[in-house]
């Protein structure tokens, strides 16, 4: 697994998967931590989280699904489903061994899934989709979802409007902050974003035997407090909710405090269990 630095971060491969890594400061817990991100990401935008928990004590690692960064996928980015990126995390998981799983946005429904059996210590689902039997797309989301129908009914990759990411992802950012944010945002999967607006794809809670955590974000308009709430009753996971954040809370002013939680919560898990 040969490792490169560069000005952003440490970054590996896991296969043809790259990720980012942050080595432990200090004292090390005894297991790493996986941070998965959500539709039109990757992981610099994880970069914040990534290296607290480095400074928290974890061997911390953030992955770009296929298709995302500079990680590759085969047969195309757009015909990508969301088991195919449930299949990258198990692969990395396979690599890391047993570890902590934090997933956001689509991240979030993707580390639910692979959360299903022995494989992961404890779980986060940040601002999360929902699994299929829970209908979590309001309206307002739903009809700005109509411009993409023909990527998504036709599996091609596409890239979210300037204007749907202002009003739906990065609503708490300053306008230098969405602007670098958009500037960043690469094109999704139109099969995985399908998936995603039927419905999910079915997550046995019987199956998911470690702690999990589902934290929202009072002002999140495209995964609501209340859907994260329901998310949350399903698991019959901790929940913790930020206020004064939305989606994007990692990149938002005062993510620190959140992310304080979600630290305290993964160190009682792992190191007190």
């Amino acid at each position: 697994m040969p490792a490169t630095r560069t000005d952003a971060a440490l970054t590996e491969r896991i296969d043809d998967l790259v990720l980012e890594h942050a080595a432990p400061a200090g004292r090390a817990h005894s297991q790493p931590v996986l941070f998965v991100h959500g539709m039109w990401g990757g992981s610099w935008y994880l970069r914040n989280y990534l290296y607290a928990a480095a400074q928290s004590g974890w061997d911390a690692w953030a992955v770009n699904l296929r298709g995302h960064g500079e990680s590759p996928a085969p047969g195309g980015l757009g015909r990508a489903s969301l088991r195919d990126y449930v299949d990258d995390v198990r692969r990395c998981l396979a690599h890391l061994g047993r570890a902590v799983l934090v997933g956001h946005s689509m991240g979030g429904l993707i580390a639910q899934k692979a959360a299903e059996g022995d494989g992961v210590a404890a779980a986060v689902f940040l601002t999360s989709a929902a699994p299929r039997g829970i209908f979590g797309l309001e309206w307002g989301v739903l009809s700005r979802m109509t411009r993409y129908v023909p990527a998504m009914l036709g599996a091609q990759a596409f890239r979210v409007s300037r204007e749907h990411a202002d009003h739906l992802l990065l609503n708490r950012l300053s306008a230098d902050q969405r602007e670098r944010a958009f500037s960043s945002f690469g094109p999704e999967s139109g099969r995985a974003a399908r998936e995603l607006a039927l419905g999910g794809i079915p997550v046995d809670p019987a199956a998911i035997r470690c702690p999990t955590l589902v934290v929202g974000a009072a002002d999140d308009r495209i995964t609501p407090a209340p859907l994260q709430r329901r998310i949350a009753r399903r698991y019959r996971a901790e929940y913790q909710e930020a206020p004064g954040h939305a989606h994007m809370l990692m990149l938002e002013d005062g993510w620190e405090r959140p992310f304080a939680g979600v630290l305290a919560w993964m160190a009682r898990m792992i190191d007190e269990r």
